[in-house]
C-alpha cells in the first residue's frame, strides 16, 4: 500500500453552490503543495465533476460529499470524493442532452495522463469512494 506523504481531508455540502468551494479549496490546498498550474487546473476540473455528480445523484441518500487529497511517495496525487448513495456511476457511452458528460470528461482527463480511476465501497457509509491517481513525473509518450 502507497504511503502518504501529504494529505489533506474536507466535507462540502450535497448543494449547487458548495461545487465552487470544493474547487477553492482543492486550488488553494494544491497550490501551497507547490502543484504546477496545469496539475492543480486538471484536479478543480475532477474534483468539481465528481462532486457535482454526488448532488445530482447521490444527495438524497448523500447529505455530504467527502473530499480527500493527498501526495503519495510514488509521486502520484490521489484525489477522492466519497458519498453515502451505494449506486456506482458508469460513464455513458456518449453525452446526451440530459447530462452524462462529466464521468467521459473525468475519464479523457485521467487516460490523457496515464492515471488510474477507480470506483471503492465505502463500508462506513454505504456508499462509494471514487478514487483518481494521476502520475506527477512527467509521462514518457
Amino acid at each position: 500500500m502507497p504511503s502518504t506523504v501529504m494529505r489533506h481531508d474536507f466535507q462540502v455540502i450535497s448543494e449547487a453552490q458548495y461545487v465552487p468551494l470544493a474547487r477553492r479549496e482543492t486550488a488553494k490546498v494544491l497550490t501551497d503543495w507547490g502543484m504546477s498550474e496545469d496539475v492543480v487546473d486538471t484536479a478543480c476540473l475532477i474534483i468539481s465533476e465528481l462532486v457535482a455528480n454526488v448532488l445530482r445523484h447521490a444527495a438524497v441518500l448523500s447529505p455530504t460529499a467527502a473530499v480527500t487529497l493527498a501526495v503519495e511517495e510514488q509521486a502520484a496525487l490521489v484525489l477522492a470524493v466519497a458519498d453515502a448513495h451505494p449506486l456506482k456511476p458508469k460513464p455513458l457511452p456518449a453525452a446526451h442532452d440530459l447530462g452524462g458528460r462529466g464521468l467521459l470528461l473525468v475519464d479523457a482527463l485521467v487516460r490523457e495522463v496515464r492515471g488510474r480511476a477507480e470506483v471503492l465501497p465505502e463500508t462506513a457509509t454505504g456508499g462509494k469512494r471514487i478514487t483518481i491517481r494521476l502520475p506527477l513525473a512527467p509521462v514518457v509518450a
